[in-house]
């Protein structure tokens, strides 16, 4: 036990980087001594961002933690009035999740780019310590809603592709209440039936395999109580392709 703190003892003596750079400094910036400088800084540097990494870490395992659960509240009607599905919309999101982002020091921010026919939303989580990490995540940009212009398209398409991108890079559960889509048997619309065979085309997917695995013959008869874990699905390969 004595050897073991007569270490931690030395250890604890031996001068930290900043106190060697600020020694340097104090003799003065010479041709001899710019070399070791520069690699005292180097070394500052990598340890200030090697100490931010691990205070993200730590704050963020306690942040998953505590993390709420997000009710999908907002209704998609069918034709009839019905409730086909629900989702969580981002300022939902956003409006649960800020308190706990502020408790332990993260802030969010966002920022787009176009790659081809893609909209890349970018979801940057840093750390009050110095600390970042971004997410991206990619939609095809269609003609967004019935009758909805070409800007309000864009519009669509950034704020779907905000939403997905916060819920990645915080691990964010969607939880799905209701189940009136499930009593009443409602299939999905026909712009998602669309939209699910354009992306299963352009993701390079077996179309009858995809099928299968929904449950349906056609796309047309697609459950509306799959569409989300579809499209989680087609996410994911849309990631990588």
């Amino acid at each position: 036990m004595s050897d073991k703190l007569e270490v931690v003892k030395a250890e604890s003596q031996l001068p930290s980087v900043a106190s060697m750079l600020q020694a340097v400094i104090q003799q003065g910036v010479t041709e001899q001594n710019v070399a070791a400088l520069e690699r005292l800084c180097g070394l500052y540097e990598r340890m200030q961002a090697s100490d931010a990494e691990k205070q993200f870490a730590a704050a963020f395992v306690v942040l998953q933690s505590e993390m709420p659960k997000v009710n999908a509240t907002k209704a998609v009607p069918n034709n009839d009035g019905t409730t086909r599905y629900k989702f969580a919309p981002f300022e939902e999101i956003m409006r649960q999740v800020t308190p706990m982002l502020q408790k332990y020091g993260f802030t969010v921010s966002f920022s787009n780019r176009y790659e081809e026919n893609r909209l890349v939303e970018t979801c940057t989580l840093q750390h009050v310590g110095g600390h970042k990490r971004s997410n991206d995540f990619a939609v095809r940009i269609g003609s967004g809603p019935p009758k909805a212009s070409e800007s309000q398209a864009d519009g669509a398409a950034a704020t779907y592709a905000k939403r997905f991108a916060l819920t990645d890079a915080l691990n964010i559960v969607v939880e799905h209440l209701d189940n009136d889509a499930r009593i009443e048997g409602a299939t999905i619309t026909p712009e998602q039936a669309a939209g699910l065979r354009e992306r299963v085309r352009a993701t390079a997917s077996n179309e009858a395999a995809f099928l299968k695995f929904a449950g349906a013959n056609s796309f047309e008869t697609i459950s509306a109580t799959k569409y989300a874990m579809l499209d989680q699905n087609l996410r994911r390969k849309e990631k990588v392709s």
